[in-house]
C-alpha cells in the first residue's frame, strides 16, 4: 500500500499528465468492455434456458448452401420426432402471422406455432397461467394461445386475471392460458413475438394439402437424452433422413441434395455473427496495446523529468526491485483510473452497440454490463497497467548515477536507450494501426461495393407494406384474389401514384421455393426437381419496380384464375436451362399443380436472395392464378412515399376495416436493412481504426517532440553553426517518417497475415487489396509527415543562445 500512496501523491503533482494517460487508456478499456460485453452475451452467456448445453437446433440443409438453415416439412417433423431416440423432447417451430381484432384498431401480431411442449423442450415456464396441454396440439383441439409480457403489458394493461381471457385472432376466437416471463426470446423466431400458439399444421398461409404433401416450414429445437451427445445426434439424424427419403420419395423434401442437421442451439444462433463478433473482439485489443504503447511512451518521457529522483533514491540505498516496484505501482493507478473512466464509457457504448444491434445482432436484448463484463474490466485494467509500465519501469531503473547527479543529462547527450525505447514503441503503435486502418479499408471498399449493385430495380419512391389475409374469413382463392384487387385499384388511382401492384416477396427477401420440372429437362419425380425461387406478381408488377422485360410480356389483367396458366422467368433460368432456345412458349410444372405454366416472358434478374448473393433462377407467377394471403403492396409515387402512407392504409381500411397493416417501409429502407449487418461492422472498425490512427498520430508527435526537447542544445549548435531551417526541419521530419515507415512494412505483412480472416465478410474485394492497402499507407505518410512537421518547425525557431544555457 505504501507504494501506491506514494505513487497517487506522484501522479496528483503532474495532474496533466495522469489526465492524458488516463483518457487514453480509457478509450482502450472502455471499447474493450463494450465488445466484450458483446461478445458476452452472444458466444459466452449461456441461453437462459433449463440446461442449455443440452438444447439443439434441428433444420434441414442442402448441399449447394452448407450452413443456411432451411425447413423441414410436417411429415417430416411427425416422422423425427416418433423414431429418433438422441431426444428427450422435439418441439416444431414456424413463424406465424394474427390479426388482433376487436380491442380498437385492427392490429397484426407476429406470433409463432409451436409444437405443445415446446416450452417443456427449453425448460422455460409460464410467468402466469400455464403451458400448452397436448390435445390441444391435435386437429380440432382447442383454440388457445400464450402471449409475451410485452403484448400483456402494452395491449392488455398487464391484468393480474388475463389468464382465461378471450381474444379474437383471425376473426377466430382464442382463449389466453397464460403470459410468458419478461426475458424469454427465442432468437431463431426473431425478435417482436408476441403470440404462441400450437398446431404447427394449422399455418395460416398454407393449406391442409399441402402441409401434407410436403411444404417445407419447420424447423425444431430438441433436448438431447441422458448420455447422447450433439455429434450422435446428427448420426441418428442422417439415418432417419436416409430412411424418410425411402419411405417417401415423392416427398419435395426428400431431396438427395437435402440432410436433416442436429447442431447445438446457442452455436446456431450467432452463427452468422461470431466471425464479425471475434474480429471485432482483436479490433479492440490492438487498440488497447495502442493506447498502451502510447502511454508507455509517455512514462518513458516522464522518466526524463524524474532522472535526478530516481538516482537520488537508488544512491539512498533503494533497490532496484522496489524502484521497480513503486514505478508499476504508479501505472496500476493509472490504469485502474483509466479502467473505472472505461466503464463509464462502456455503458454508454453498450446502449449504443445494443441500439445499432437491433435487428442485425441475435440475443441483443441481452447485451449489457453484469459480473463477467466487470470481472473482465478488473483483469484487464490490472494486465494493462503491467503491460505499459512494465517497460519504462525496468528503463527508468537502469542508469548511471554519476552523469545523472553531476547534470542530469546534456541536451545533446539524451539516453540513446531512452531513444530506442521510445521509437520501437512508436513503430508498434503505426503498425498496430495500419493493421486496423486495412482492415477497416476493406470493410469499406466492399459496403462501397454492395451498396452499388445494381439490384436489378428502381428502389427510389417504392412504398412496401405487408397484408396477411386471416383464412378464416378469406379462407379462398378467388376472395384473396378479390380483396387485392381492390385495394389495388383504390391505391392506384391516389393523387401522386403512378403504379400500384401485390408480389408475396420483396426483393432481397425471398419467402417461398418450389420444386419445379422444366421443359426439356428428364423427367425427375417431385424429390429430384430443382428448387426455384417462386413469386406470386400481381399484373402491374414489373412496371412498378420497373424491373426491365427482356423478352415477350409482362402479366395483364386478363392473366386471371379462368385463363391458361403463364408464368415470367428471370435471365438466370433462361441461362441455365434454356440457353439455346428461345424460352417464350416454353413449359414448366410447378410443384404438385395438374398444369404446367406456359413462360410468356423474360424479365430482367433482380437480387432475390440478396444483395451480396447472385441472382438464383426465378419463377414469376401470375397472382390470381395462384393466390398467397401474405402479400406485400407496393406503391411507385411522384415524391416521397411516406407521405402517401396514411393514404394507402385508409385505401386498404376502406376494402376491410378489420384488415391490420405492417411493414410500412420504402423500398430503400428495405435495401438499407439487408446490408444493417455489414453496416454495423464498417462503422465500428471504422470508429476503432480512426481512434488507432489518432493515437498513434499523437505517438509519433510525442516521440518527435521529446526527441526535439533532448536535443535542444545539438539544434542551437547546428543554426549557430549555419545549419539552414530547411536543414534541420529535413532533418526531423525524416526521423519522424523513418519510424512510420518501419511501421507501415511490419503492419502491411501483419495486415497481409490477418485479414485473410476476413474474407467471409468481403464482398467482390480480396483480402489483399492493393488499393485499401496502399491507400491506408499513404493516409499513414501523410498524417506522420504532419505529425512530424510540427515539432520539427518549432525546432527550426530554436535561439542558439538559450540552446547553449538549456539545462
Amino acid at each position: 500500500m505504501r507504494h501506491f500512496r506514494y505513487g497517487a501523491r506522484t501522479l496528483a503533482k503532474s495532474p496533466g499528465f495522469a489526465l492524458v494517460a488516463i483518457v487514453t487508456l480509457a478509450l482502450g478499456i472502455g471499447a474493450n468492455t463494450a465488445i466484450f460485453s458483446v461478445a458476452n452475451a452472444l458466444l459466452l452467456r449461456p441461453l437462459p434456458y433449463a440446461h442449455p448445453e443440452r438444447l439443439v437446433l434441428v433444420y434441414a440443409e442442402r448441399a449447394d448452401a452448407a450452413g443456411a438453415i432451411h425447413p423441414f416439412s410436417f411429415p417430416r417433423s411427425t416422422f423425427l420426432s416418433e423414431k429418433s431416440r438422441a431426444f428427450s423432447g422435439f418441439a416444431a417451430f414456424t413463424n406465424e402471422t394474427f390479426n388482433l381484432t376487436g380491442r380498437g384498431d385492427p392490429e397484426q401480431l407476429a406470433a409463432a406455432r409451436v409444437s405443445w411442449n415446446f416450452f417443456d423442450v427449453l425448460g422455460v415456464r409460464p410467468a402466469m397461467g400455464r403451458a400448452f396441454l397436448p390435445e390441444e396440439d391435435r386437429p380440432g383441439g382447442r383454440a388457445v394461445c400464450l402471449i409475451s409480457h410485452a403484448l400483456w403489458t402494452r395491449t392488455f394493461g398487464a391484468r393480474a386475471d388475463i389468464a382465461g381471457q378471450n381474444i379474437t385472432l383471425d376473426a377466430t376466437p382464442y382463449t389466453i392460458v397464460g403470459v410468458l416471463p419478461r426475458d424469454f426470446h427465442f432468437a431463431p423466431l426473431g425478435r417482436g413475438v408476441d403470440l404462441w400458439a400450437p398446431r404447427v399444421f394449422d399455418l395460416n398461409i398454407t393449406t391442409p394439402a399441402q402441409i401434407q404433401g410436403g411444404v417445407g416450414f419447420l424447423s425444431a429445437v430438441a433436448r438431447l437424452a441422458p448420455g447422447i451427445g450433439a455429434r450422435q445426434a446428427e448420426a441418428e439424424m442422417g439415418i432417419l433422413d436416409r430412411q424418410y427419403k425411402r419411405e417417401n420419395p415423392r416427398m419435395p423434401d426428400a431431396d438427395p441434395a437435402q440432410t436433416i442437421r442436429a447442431r447445438e442451439l446457442q452455436g446456431q444462433i450467432v452463427s452468422n455473427v461470431r466471425t464479425a463478433v471475434l474480429i471485432l473482439c482483436g479490433a479492440v485489443g490492438l487498440l488497447l496495446l495502442i493506447a498502451c504503447a502510447n502511454v508507455a511512451a509517455l512514462l518513458l518521457s516522464r522518466a526524463l523529468a524524474r532522472r535526478k529522483e530516481i538516482a537520488i533514491r537508488t544512491a539512498l540505498g533503494a533497490r532496484r526491485g522496489a524502484l521497480i516496484m513503486q514505478l508499476l505501482a504508479e501505472s496500476v493507478l493509472l490504469a485502474a483510473a483509466g479502467g473505472l473512466l472505461g466503464i463509464a464509457l462502456s455503458a454508454l457504448g453498450t446502449h449504443a452497440l445494443a441500439t445499432l444491434g437491433q435487428g442485425n445482432l441475435p440475443r441483443v436484448e441481452e447485451i449489457g454490463i453484469d459480473w463477467r463484463v466487470l470481472a473482465f474490466t478488473a483483469v484487464l485494467s490490472l494486465i494493462t497497467g503491467v503491460l505499459f509500465g512494465l517497460a519504462p519501469a525496468l528503463q527508468a531503473s537502469r542508469q548511471d548515477l554519476n552523469p545523472v547527479l553531476r547534470a542530469e543529462g546534456r541536451g545533446s547527450a539524451g539516453s540513446r536507450r531512452r531513444s530506442r525505447a521510445r521509437g520501437a514503441l512508436v513503430v508498434a503503435q503505426v503498425a498496430l494501426s495500419m493493421v486496423l486502418l486495412v482492415g477497416a479499408g476493406l470493410l469499406i471498399r466492399s459496403f462501397v461495393r454492395l451498396r452499388n449493385v445494381s439490384a436489378g430495380f428502381d428502389a427510389r419512391n417504392v412504398l412496401t407494406m405487408n397484408i396477411a389475409l386471416p383464412p378464416t374469413r378469406y379462407p379462398k382463392g378467388p376472395q384473396m384474389a378479390a380483396f387485392y384487387d381492390q385495394v389495388v385499384k383504390r391505391v392506384s388511382a391516389m393523387p401522386g401514384v403512378q403504379s400500384a401492384a401485390v408480389c408475396s416477396a420483396l426483393p432481397v427477401r425471398p419467402v417461398r421455393f418450389s420444386p419445379v420440372l422444366v421443359e426439356g429437362q428428364p423427367e425427375l419425380p417431385l424429390a429430384a426437381r430443382p428448387i426455384l425461387a417462386i413469386q406470386m406478381v400481381s399484373a402491374a408488377y414489373f412496371r412498378t419496380l420497373r424491373v426491365a422485360l427482356r423478352q415477350g410480356r409482362e402479366f395483364t389483367e386478363s392473366d386471371n384464375a379462368e385463363a391458361p396458366l403463364v408464368a415470367v422467368v428471370n435471365e438466370t433460368l433462361v441461362r441455365r436451362y434454356w440457353p439455346h432456345d428461345n424460352p417464350i412458349g416454353k413449359r414448366l410444372l410447378l410443384g404438385r399443380m395438374a398444369k404446367p405454366a406456359e413462360v410468356v416472358g423474360v424479365a430482367a434478374d433482380v437480387n432475390n436472395l440478396s444483395l451480396a448473393a447472385a441472382p438464383e433462377a426465378e419463377v414469376y407467377v401470375s397472382f390470381p392464378q395462384r393466390p398467397w394471403a401474405s402479400m406485400n403492396l407496393i406503391v411507385r409515387t411522384a415524391g416521397d412515399p411516406h407521405k402517401w402512407s396514411g393514404a394507402a392504409r385508409a385505401a386498404v381500411a376502406a376494402v376491410d376495416r378489420e384488415q391490420p397493416v405492417t411493414a410500412l417501409n420504402t423500398m430503400e429502407e428495405v435495401l438499407n436493412t439487408s446490408t444493417a449487418q455489414q453496416r454495423f461492422s464498417v462503422f465500428l472498425l471504422g470508429v476503432f481504426s480512426t481512434a488507432a490512427l489518432l493515437l498513434a498520430a499523437v505517438g509519433l508527435y510525442g516521440a518527435i517532440a521529446y526527441s526535439v526537447a533532448e536535443r535542444t542544445q545539438e539544434m542551437g549548435i547546428r543554426i549557430a553553426l549555419g545549419a539552414a531551417s530547411g536543414e534541420i526541419l529535413r532533418m526531423i521530419v525524416g526521423q519522424g517518417l523513418a519510424l512510420a515507415l518501419a511501421g507501415l512494412g511490419i503492419g502491411t505483412v501483419a495486415a497481409l497475415a490477418l485479414t485473410g480472416l476476413m474474407s467471409g465478410l468481403l464482398f467482390q474485394v480480396s483480402a489483399a487489396d492493393p488499393v485499401s492497402f496502399a491507400a491506408s499507407a499513404l493516409l499513414f505518410v501523410a498524417i506522420a509527415a504532419l505529425a512530424s512537421y510540427l515539432p520539427a518547425r518549432r525546432a527550426t525557431r530554436v535561439d542558439p543562445i538559450e540552446a547553449l544555457r538549456y539545462e
